[in-house]
């Protein structure tokens, strides 16, 4: 069943005149086909690890790919996109809704080291004296250097992995490796991307039935130059092993709409050229029937990114319980995190990739040791492969992060209207300041274990390490009056020592009252305490509710709630939640 010449080339031109068509303004679904998803997600191929003095990290060889599965599959032969150069997976975006209407199955990579995979300088060498500039893409694509498409070039590009003998292994074991999962499937590339088709066809033949060079795209400025010779032989379809604690939930969606873009791309000058700082990227899916009228914005926490939000381990995330549900869902990777690409120029060395080793979060009760765990703990445990995989990052400037997320958050809200922000951990200071911004625009902010304790260490502003508005004004942080609280006696964790709030009168957070709020907490959370914090908002004037999980009967679960074996019926304590705070 080896695609003909002919029958690749009308392939090849179909995609190419659909995907040449002009986006859907965000969160706008158009007049295209309903894209009847059967199963969607994501895993990191190839996770091993490397020991270091500080202890045992993954080594950064692993390759993070996404995929979609149609209902109606069409076609016998996966395609695979394999983006080059500069770029990462989220290039292909705009061609996966036109295979998938086409009845293809698709796989989306990002090359070791690129995209969503965390680039570490120790594995994937030094980076590039200069980041990539505005100048040098608005020349390339023939526009002003302020046009919104140049914009959106640039804050995509990444630092690319060296193109020699040892990067060209670990393309080809990647590859095997994948197509070892999938099967049979077509090879579509972009740039130096064909270097990658190339050796992962050398290690695989009868897997690869077509190869596909793509000359030029993002917008589509060139036809394609293909050379397609398809192989003989026949391969039986490799499925995967039976996963002993698979979630038997459904992956699935039905949307009118998906994709990614940039937010809070501002231009910083350097002596080569004007480069792109704090750049997010913003993934999104509209589902098919809305039955909701404000779209849920979701922000990961720590040295993670959003694909803590997509699940884990080919088990279903929140994305899709949202989405099943009705809901817009829109989720970020914040600047320097996941496809947020990081460069020294840009952010200096307070962001620089930190990638954490495995044996501090071995040991911590709130992470891999709850009764809730997907996997059976200890080093080994495949979950906790895949959950280190994505990590890396430094949360120590909160000042600086909180400013650059804010700015982005508020592009984000002017662009798709009221919304609910779900902010979890680190990245719950994201709905503070977009809201403080932004009031009318956000309807509800769902925080769950957000870090930290009032006023303690970053948070000299409250629970928030930059300014918020307050009433009276603050204008010193000498201009705080602060008390100590002992919490109760059954508070979710108790701390050991006090914490602290305003002297009454309190100041007022001006800009936030009334917008309804919900603290989430497990037995086994994050590092700061729920009733310290849900005090602080009720002395600052907001309307918040304390979750408490083992009030509905949910135990053995911590800070990682979205992720663990419960996480559908977690979320169905916020959706309740939702449904009645929220018009």
């Amino acid at each position: 069943m080896d695609l003909t010449r002919r029958e690749f080339g009308v392939l090849a031109a179909e995609t190419i005149a659909a995907a040449a068509l002009p986006l859907h303004a965000h969160g706008q679904p158009g007049a295209q086909p309903l894209l009847d998803v059967a199963d969607w997600g994501y895993y990191w191929y190839g996770v091993e690890r490397a020991t270091l003095a500080r202890g045992t990290v993954v080594n950064g060889a692993q390759m993070f790919v996404e995929h979609w599965i149609p209902a109606d599959v069409r076609h016998p032969y996966a395609v695979v996109l394999i983006h080059g150069g500069y770029g990462q997976g989220s290039d292909w975006f705009r061609w996966v809704n036109v295979f998938l209407e086409q009845g293809y199955k698709v796989y989306v990579i990002d090359r070791p080291g690129q995209g969503r995979n965390p680039y570490q300088p120790f594995v994937h060498g030094l980076f590039d004296a200069q980041a990539p500039t505005f100048e040098k893409v608005a020349s390339d694509l023939k526009k002003n250097v302020n046009d919104p498409d140049v914009t959106q070039a640039v804050a995509a590009m990444n630092q690319p992995m060296a193109n020699n003998a040892l990067t060209q292994a670990l393309w080809k074991s990647r590859g095997a490796i994948l197509l070892d999962d999938i099967g049979p499937s077509i090879l579509i590339s972009h740039g130096d991307g064909d270097v990658f088709a190339r050796v992962t066809a050398e290690a695989r033949p009868l897997l690869v039935k077509g190869m596909l060079r793509v000359e030029s795209m993002q917008p589509v400025a060139g036809w394609i130059q293909s050379n397609v010779e398809p192989l003989q032989g026949s391969a039986s379809v490799i499925t995967r092993g039976v996963d002993s604690n698979q979630n038997r939930e459904s992956t699935a969606v039905k949307l009118a709409d998906q994709g990614g873009f940039w937010v809070g791309a501002r231009k910083k000058t350097m002596p080569y050229g004007t480069i792109a700082q704090g750049q997010m990227f913003v993934q999104y899916m509209i589902p098919a029937e809305r039955r909701h009228p404000y779209p849920v914005v979701m922000i990961h926490g720590g040295g993670a990114q959003g694909t803590h939000m997509m699940g884990l381990g080919r088990r279903p995330g929140w994305v899709h319980y949202f989405v099943q549900a009705g809901y817009a869902v829109y989720w970020i990777d914040r600047p320097s995190y996941g496809r947020s690409p990081y460069h020294p120029d840009a952010l200096g060395p307070s962001h620089l990739n930190n990638v954490p080793a495995f044996e501090a979060l071995l040991d911590a009760t709130n992470v891999f040791k709850t009764a809730q765990w997907p996997g059976p703990g200890g080093i080994d445990d495949p979950f906790i492969g895949q959950f280190m995989a994505c990590e890396s990052g430094n949360t120590s400037d909160e000042a600086f992060h909180s400013d650059l997320v804010w700015n982005g958050g508020v592009e984000l809200l002017d662009r798709i209207g009221p919304c609910i922000i779900h902010g979890h951990a680190f990245g719950g200071m994201f709905g503070w300041g977009v809201a403080d911004r932004r009031p009318s625009l956000v309807k509800a902010i769902v925080c769950m274990e957000i870090n930290g304790n009032p006023f303690e260490r970053q948070l000299r502003w409250g629970i928030t390490a930059a300014p918020m508005t307050y009433d009276p004004p603050v204008s010193a942080l000498t201009d705080f009056k602060l008390t100590d609280h002992t919490p109760p006696p059954d508070s979710p964790r108790p701390i050991a020592s006090p914490y602290k709030l305003q002297a009454e009168p309190a100041r007022q957070w001006k800009n936030l009252k009334g917008i309804p709020m919900a603290w989430v907490t497990s037995e086994f959370g994050a590092g700061g305490s729920p009733v310290a914090n849900v005090a602080f908002l009720k002395q600052v004037g907001c309307s918040v509710e304390l979750l408490r999980l083992r009030d509905y009967g949910i135990l053995g679960n911590g800070n990682l709630m979205l992720m663990e074996k419960n996480n559908h019926e977690v979320f169905g304590v916020i959706n309740s939640w939702l449904g009645s705070r929220v018009p």
